[in-house]
């Protein structure tokens, strides 16, 4: 019990941030990472700690596959739907906040202020391309008379 505890807790301490294993200080850089690592996992449907051959953690696997130039909807979890258009541009978007989060360096993650306004704006650009005429299909009327 008390071995898995360990490894569990280091394993923590190493997905949390890099510079955290040095410092022993967590910063608002390092929160930024770990939520970076929460969107990974909500995206992929992963656990953070993944098998050496795959890279150790979700966000070496991840960053393989996007080195790999696989596109995003493999690495999107295959338990979603993901037939509509909006759902995969939006989660694409996403993903590369949190790739934006777990960037080795923390001078260049962003602030959480700034991931909230880019998530804010992810939302809003994947309905604005989804509302303008040119991406609508075209509305078949009925024109049979109502009874």
């Amino acid at each position: 019990q008390f071995n898995k505890q360990c490894i569990w807790l280091l394993m923590v301490c190493v997905l949390s941030c890099a510079e955290y294993a040095f410092t022993m200080k967590v910063t608002e850089k390092c929160d930024v990472y770990s939520f970076g690592v929460v969107l990974l996992e909500l995206l992929t449907g992963q656990s953070p700690i993944q098998p050496l051959e795959k890279g150790g953690d979700l966000v070496n696997l991840v960053r393989r596959m996007m080195n790999k130039m696989m596109p995003n909807t493999e690495v999107f979890d295959s338990r979603l739907d993901l037939s509509s258009r909006r759902v995969v541009e939006e989660m694409s978007l996403v993903l590369k906040i949190a790739l934006f989060c777990t960037n080795q360096s923390p001078f260049d993650r962003p602030s959480m202020r700034e991931v909230i306004s880019m998530l804010i704006d992810a939302r809003a650009s994947s309905y604005d391309s989804f509302s303008s005429p040119a991406s609508e299909a075209a509305i078949e009327y009925d024109s049979s008379p109502k009874i």
